[in-house]
């Protein structure tokens, strides 16, 4: 063999070897890869996922989270080594962490490829049923019966359709070759069941991805007359929880706030409350909505939910009946005023309601509130004349106001010399005033995957129910002539629930030959 014979063989041969090399590594490769996609679409591995998402869960339900209400007094109440590990594995604000958001994408994952990998073969149940069957087939079903009838075999069709009719079975009837099979089924659509069940179990994904990606929530104190946009966040910082602020699309108006108390004598207390109701006006770009938020009736707006929280256990009233007496005793003019409202009284002019104090004491620094509870309830007053001139008067209790009137230079303003307790010469007297808290505070929560999760929890309630409480049924008859009769051979199967097709398939025989069975 020449040199140039020699090179040429020399370089197929390492083009050979090469090219082997190039299919093994390509084959290697393709098997990797298909172990991993067929561990992905496994179910045992979608099961896996599965409970260790139920398992965060459960942290979640069992470990306070950052945002919920109380948590830094349960924090407080931790011991430093639950702090550490809790902190460190983000139990405290689960639902937000990496690695809860990494179970949701594979296991979304897992469901998609599980559902590709076995959807063709469902779907063919639906669009290419067996039609045409034979005695060995029959046999090999689940369930199975042979009988020989003195009928012709088409004559014996007619009565096993019109039979399986009766009982809810649509036959279908196919002959070939002397050969008659007729099939029927019900609840064909039962072998989609597990795949609306993905569709469920996919839309809750990706509801609770958006919650967890661009949900917020937090805190909005309210008062009477104060609007506002921003509202408090809570985050998790090394020293347990650290407030932020985040900012509404549109402000919040509070008009009006309400209590309903079980005992009206008694203090502003969470277990002498039945109802706090607080009167919002939402102001949105020209745009204005009135709500009512009170317990277990929470406003949503935009995707944003407001609900009560809680309520500033300071005194306040939110209308106060006053009483214009004589200052030398006699019959006097009692009129009523909501807070931040005003009355006309004759002989006084207009008396508006702008200001309460629970527990009031006359400082350096002016009038005070020294506690939250009424121990001493006065209100602030504001008088205009009929000629046009305003001051400021007072309406307290009867008691106090006695008080004040015999001590001439208590109730003297210093600055107008004025007597803060006669307006008009009459002595302004506080008889009766509805209580109410100073403040309410409304939990805020801006939740873009709720929606997606409630129609997920439905759908999948539904395809829970439609998958376990009902089968996909299939019965095959199969009718061959034999000697002067003919023999019909009986099958059927189901995907689930075996002893109630059982019953089912007997039922469906015995239409047919009349409770006989004759082999």
């Amino acid at each position: 063999m020449s040199t140039g014979e020699s090179g040429i063989s020399t370089e197929a041969q390492a083009s050979t070897g090469a090219e082997a090399q190039v299919k093994a590594a390509s084959k290697r490769s393709e098997s990797i890869l298909d172990k991993m996609l067929g561990l992905l679409s496994s179910v045992r591995f979608g099961i896996i996922m599965l409970s260790i998402l139920l398992i965060c869960c459960v942290i979640g339900m069992l470990i306070m989270q950052v945002e919920v209400e109380g948590f830094q007094e349960y924090y407080q109440s931790l011991t430093p080594a639950q702090r550490l590990i809790y902190g460190k594995l983000s139990f405290f604000e689960i639902y937000h962490s990496w690695y809860f958001n990494l179970l949701l994408a594979v296991t979304g994952l897992n469901i998609i490829l599980a559902s590709i990998d076995r959807f063709p073969t469902a779907w063919q149940y639906i669009v290419k049923p067996k039609l045409k069957a034979s005695p060995n087939f029959i046999r090999a079903q689940m369930f199975s019966q042979e009988i020989e009838v003195a009928k012709a075999p088409k004559e014996m069709a007619d009565q096993v359709r019109e039979g399986w009719r009766k009982r809810g079975f649509r036959a279908r009837v196919n002959e070939e070759n002397n050969r008659i099979t007729v099939f029927a089924q019900r609840n064909t659509w039962n072998r989609l069941g597990a795949y609306v069940v993905h569709v469920a179990l996919l839309t809750i994904f990706i509801g609770g991805f958006l919650t967890s990606r661009y949900g917020v929530g937090g805190m909005m104190e309210i008062r009477p007359g104060r609007t506002s946009n921003a509202f408090t966040t809570f985050e998790m910082a090394v020293d347990g929880q650290k407030q932020g602020q985040a900012l509404l699309p549109f402000e919040v108006e509070c008009t009006d706030l309400q209590q309903k108390l079980i005992r009206p004598e008694g203090f502003l207390e969470a277990n002498n409350t039945i109802d706090w109701l607080s009167y919002v006006k939402v102001k949105d770009q020209g745009h204005e909505e009135a709500a009512l938020v009170h317990l277990n009736y929470p406003f949503d707006y935009r995707g944003y939910r407001f609900f009560q929280s809680q309520f500033t256990p300071i005194g306040n009233a939110r209308s106060i009946t006053v009483e214009f007496a004589p200052a030398t005793g006699g019959q006097g003019q009692v009129v009523t005023i909501h807070r931040d409202g005003s009355v006309d009284v004759p002989g006084i002019g207009n008396v508006a309601y702008v200001g309460f104090y629970p527990d009031f004491k006359i400082t350096e620094a002016g009038p005070r509130t020294v506690a939250a509870e009424y121990n001493n309830p006065v209100a602030q007053l504001e008088v205009t004349g009929t000629d046009g001139t305003r001051r400021t008067a007072f309406a307290f209790n009867a008691r106090l106001g006695d008080e004040l009137l015999s001590k001439p230079d208590a109730a003297v303003d210093k600055q107008t010399g004025e007597n803060m307790l006669l307006v008009g010469g009459k002595k302004a007297i506080l008889r009766d005033f509805e209580k109410v808290a100073l403040a309410h505070t409304l939990a805020v929560q801006y939740d873009p995957g709720r929606i997606p999760v409630y129609i997920g929890f439905t759908l999948l309630v539904v395809a829970l129910c439609l998958v376990f409480f009902f089968s996909h049924q299939r019965v095959w008859a199969v009718i061959e002539p034999s000697g002067s009769g003919s023999k019909a051979y009986f099958g059927g199967n189901t995907n689930r629930n075996r002893p109630a097709f059982e019953g089912r398939f007997n039922s469906l025989v015995e239409a047919v030959i009349g409770g006989r069975n004759r082999e």
